[in-house]
């Protein structure tokens, strides 16, 4: 038994798990999920110091995880090891077993009903754990052990955390926040701090969905003469970008913002296509490209998802960028900087052609969509729209997998735009 590395326990009757599975020494992975009667966890999960992934996902009667201060006695396993080893090893530390969870990577307990998570102050995962899941837990405000400790953390699910009020604070390594239908939330430090140009770099990806409350409070920041969300907090979010961000708001009556220069309604079909064409002016340095989609799920079905694709000269720079949307209406807000794109910088004017393409399985739910050059202020336009169309036609399966442009001979490997000028001359 001390050599199972993984236990796989999802969706079955298991009310609780024995004290004797802290004998599991070389446990990495356990999960939990979806066993709708456990109630309890022993605390001798404390003694499996290689964990690294706990998940206890929709585990609606689970209501506490056990304190590492709560902590019984080692089991005779750990103390017959600890104090039999071979007395010609090396000394081992006086704390080796009772570190709690120091390998811990992920711990994912969303829907568990945990009526307190002060036990993450405790654990012993400071450096190394990465994504946390806490949804519709009952915290009124993000724990300061949250902020402070987890150093590294990437992810952070709070979704559906009803009474959640603020997020005083993130850790500086935060790249993905969900809150959506965090009802009650007013305040992201990080957004107003954005708005207030206390700071330029957003999170990279964040679900905002049915936080009413928090987007008027940033509404009223950006603009406290208009209620409309996209009338300019938009504008505010991206006029300092410098890096790639993905955010969803719930926006009422679903529409792009009237300031984004090309933008088409939904005519029937899924594939909508922008064609533009940089001028003579335009630089690569701090300009970016700002897509958007407004969903409304009233127009056919309550799930949609799309893909998004960039091409310059008919060269794919970037990764398709997959969205999956559900339930609720809301603007999709996704920005790019072209450095970003590809190392190859055309000389412009160049093309550069977006395409944004609901997938077969998915009844149509866009009601519209747009692209947006964004440039440093005071800066000419430096960018005009060829043709924007609703088409008829389907991409095939793996079409631009395996689409392969011929070769083209008008790209430098060029790094700034006074390299590009010298190239002019």
């Amino acid at each position: 038994m001390k050599c199972m590395t993984s236990l796989y326990l999802y969706n079955t009757g298991i009310k609780a798990l024995p004290s004797s599975i802290g004998y599991l020494i070389n446990l990495e992975y356990l999960t939990l999920g979806g066993c709708g009667n456990l109630t309890d966890l022993p605390c001798g999960i404390y003694e499996l110091q290689k964990l690294r992934e706990v998940y206890l996902s929709e585990c609606p009667k689970l209501v506490r995880f056990p304190n590492k201060v709560e902590s019984e006695v080692l089991p005779t396993y750990s103390k017959v090891s600890h104090d039999n080893r071979d007395s010609s090893s090396e000394p081992e530390s006086d704390t080796e077993f009772n570190l709690a969870l120091p390998c811990l990577d992920r711990f994912h307990a969303g829907g568990c009903n945990l009526s307190n998570i002060d036990f993450l102050a405790s654990l012993d995962c400071a450096s190394t754990l990465y994504s946390l899941d806490i949804s519709e837990s009952p915290i009124v405000i993000l724990p300061e052990c949250i902020i402070n400790k987890f150093v590294n953390l990437g992810k952070l699910n709070l979704r559906g955390c009803r009474r959640l009020v603020e997020i005083p604070e993130l850790p500086p390594s935060i790249s993905w926040l969900n809150v959506r239908d965090c009802v009650s939330l007013e305040r992201i430090s990080k957004l107003s701090n954005i708005l207030e140009r206390k700071e330029s770099q957003m999170i990279k990806e964040m679900d905002l969905t049915n936080c009413w409350r928090l987007c008027q409070n940033l509404v009223g920041m950006a603009n406290e003469d208009d209620d409309e969300v996209d009338a300019d907090l938009f504008s505010r979010l991206l006029s300092s970008q410098q890096f790639q961000f993905t955010i969803r708001f719930p926006v009422p009556r679903s529409g792009v913002p009237k300031w984004f220069s090309c933008q088409m309604d939904f005519k029937g079909h899924r594939r909508f296509e922008f064609c533009i064409e940089t001028l003579a002016n335009f630089k690569w340095d701090n300009t970016g490209l700002a897509l958007c989609v407004a969903v409304d799920q009233r127009l056919q079905d309550p799930w949609t998802s799309f893909q998004v694709y960039i091409h310059i000269n008919e060269v794919r720079v970037s990764e398709p960028e997959s969205v999956d949307s559900a339930e609720s209406d809301h603007v999709w807000l996704h920005y790019v900087p072209f450095l970003d794109m590809c190392y190859m910088r055309p000389l412009p004017p160049f093309t550069c052609r977006v395409i944004i393409y609901q997938h077969e399985d998915s009844k149509s739910s866009i009601k519209s969509c747009g692209v947006h050059l964004v440039m440093p202020p005071n800066e000419d336009v430096s960018m005009k729209l060829i043709r924007a169309e609703n088409l008829t036609s389907e991409l095939k399966k793996g079409f631009w997998d395996n689409y392969r442009p011929k070769q083209r001979t008008d790209c430098k490997e060029l790094y700034t735009d006074a390299q590009l000028e010298n190239e002019k001359l």
